[in-house]
C-alpha cells in the first residue's frame, strides 16, 4: 500500500516537473516565433524594394528615350553656366576666320569680298518659300542681285537673267550690270551666251558680247543675238530696242561685212533654199541685189538672166556651174560656200551603178548628190519626182524628162 503511494506521488512529482519544464520553455518559442515573424517581414520588405527600384529604372529609360527621339530641334538648349573658378579661355576673344564670299560678274568671273567675318549663328527661323524671280523680288546673292525673264523667241524658249553688281550692300545703285543666257549647242554641250554688258546705269548698251561663233553655235547672229537681249529684263526698269546698242569698231565692220553681197561669182548657181514667194520676175540684177540686201532672210541669190529672175535664198552652201545665172553671197555664209564639179544634162540619162533611188524635188537631189563623195552621178526623173544617185557612171544618152549630172572629178 505505501509503494503504491510512494509511485503515485512520485508520478506526480515528475508531472509537476514536466509541466514546469514546459512552464519555461515558453518564453524561448515566443522568442523564436518573434525571429521568424521578422525575417518573414524582412524578407517581404526587401521583394518590395527591389519591385520598386526596377519600376523606377524602367520609368527613367522611358522618359531618356522620350527625350532622345521626340525632342524638338527647334527649340534651344540652355547651355550648362559656367563655374565662377573656371579658368578663362585663351582663344575666347580671338577673331573667327576670315572668309571670302564670292559674287558673280560678266563673262562668269568671280570676285572676293575681303574682311567680312562670320556672325554668331542664331537659332534656325523657318524662312518662307519665295516668289518667283521677278523685277519686284530679284534673286540676291550678297552684292550682285538677279532679275530672269523667260521668253520665246525663233520658236525656242530663253531663259534671259540678268546681273547687277552693287559695291556694296547699302549702296544706292548698281554699277555695273550684263544680260546672259543658256542654251544646248548643236554639239550637246551647254553654252552660256553674254548678250549685253551696261557699264553703268547711264552709258549706252553694247550688244551682242559673245563671238559669232558662239552665237551660230546656238541659232544665233549679231542680229537676232540684238533681238533677243533687247527684252532682257533690268532692275531700273530700262528698255532698249535692238538698234539701241553699241558694238566696238572690229564687231560692227563684221557686221556690215556680214550683211553685204561680198561674194558674185558668174556661170554659177547657189542650189536650193529658195524663200517663199521666189523667184520674183521681170527685175534686174541690181535690183535683185538690193531686195537680198534690205531682207535679213536673205543670205544668197541666184540671178537668171535668161528670164530675168530673181531667187532670194536662206542659204547658199552648194554652187554648181550654170551658164545662164549669176550667184551672189552675203559675208555671213562666205565661208560655208563649196563649189561643186557636177555637170549637167538636160533630157539626158546617164548610165552606171545605182545605189539609191528616193523621191525628191530637182534640188533636193542635186544637193544630195554634191554633199556625197560616194555619188559621182544622178538622174532626176521629173515626172515621178525619183532621184536616182550612182556610184559610178560608164556613159550617157538622151532620154526625154530626165535631168542628170556627172561629177567631172571628185571634189
Amino acid at each position: 500500500m505505501v509503494d503504491v503511494l510512494v509511485r503515485h506521488n512520485t508520478k506526480l512529482l515528475e508531472q509537476a516537473i514536466d509541466l514546469q519544464i514546459k512552464r519555461s520553455a515558453i518564453p524561448t518559442l515566443q522568442a523564436e516565433a518573434a525571429a521568424h515573424d521578422k525575417i518573414a517581414r524582412a524578407n517581404a520588405f526587401r521583394r518590395m524594394a527591389s519591385g520598386a527600384a526596377i519600376a523606377m529604372a524602367a520609368i527613367g529609360i522611358g522618359v531618356g528615350v522620350w527625350l532622345v527621339f521626340d525632342r524638338d530641334p527647334t527649340v534651344i538648349q540652355p547651355e550648362p553656366p559656367v563655374a565662377q573658378n573656371d579658368p578663362p579661355n585663351p582663344n575666347e576673344n580671338l577673331p573667327r576666320e576670315t572668309k571670302k564670299s564670292e559674287d558673280r560678274i560678266p563673262g562668269g568671273e568671280t570676285i572676293a569680298q575681303e574682311e567680312k567675318t562670320d556672325k554668331p549663328k542664331s537659332p534656325p527661323i523657318e524662312q518662307p518659300t519665295p516668289p518667283p524671280a521677278d523685277s519686284a523680288n530679284p534673286d540676291t546673292f550678297d552684292f550682285v542681285k538677279f532679275a530672269n525673264r523667260q521668253v520665246t523667241y525663233a520658236g525656242s524658249t530663253w531663259q534671259l537673267e540678268s546681273g547687277h553688281h552693287f559695291d556694296s550692300e547699302k549702296a544706292p545703285t548698281w554699277d555695273t550690270a550684263w544680260c546672259y543666257t543658256r542654251k544646248l549647242a548643236n554639239t550637246g554641250v551647254e553654252v552660256q551666251v553674254s548678250l549685253v554688258n551696261r557699264p553703268s546705269p547711264t552709258s549706252k548698251p553694247e550688244a551682242p558680247v559673245s563671238s559669232i561663233e558662239t552665237l551660230s553655235s546656238v541659232g544665233l547672229d549679231d542680229n537676232s543675238a540684238r533681238e533677243l537681249a533687247s527684252r532682257c529684263l533690268w532692275l531700273d526698269e530700262a528698255s532698249f530696242a535692238p538698234s539701241d546698242f553699241d558694238m566696238d569698231n572690229k564687231r560692227k565692220e563684221a557686221a556690215v561685212a556680214a550683211e553685204e553681197l561680198s561674194v558674185r561669182q558668174d556661170g554659177w548657181d547657189a542650189i536650193g533654199n529658195d524663200l517663199p514667194g521666189m523667184p520674183a520676175w521681170n527685175v534686174t540684177l541690181e535690183q535683185c541685189q538690193s531686195q537680198c540686201e534690205a531682207d535679213r532672210r536673205c543670205l544668197a541669190l541666184t540671178y537668171d538672166k535668161k528670164h530675168a529672175a530673181c531667187f532670194m535664198k536662206s542659204n547658199g552652201s552648194i554652187l554648181v556651174r550654170s551658164p545662164d545665172a549669176v550667184m551672189a553671197a552675203k559675208g555671213a555664209i562666205k565661208a560655208n560656200l563649196q563649189y561643186s564639179s557636177l555637170v549637167f544634162g538636160k533630157d539626158t540619162v546617164v548610165v552606171g551603178g545605182a545605189y539609191a533611188n528616193v523621191r525628191s524635188g530637182y534640188a533636193d537631189c542635186v544637193l544630195a548628190c554634191a554633199a556625197d563623195q560616194r555619188c559621182l552621178g544622178f538622174n532626176f526623173d521629173g515626172p515621178n519626182k525619183m532621184c536616182a544617185m550612182l556610184d559610178n557612171v560608164t556613159s550617157s544618152s538622151p532620154f526625154k524628162g530626165v535631168t542628170s549630172g556627172v561629177k567631172a572629178t571628185r571634189s
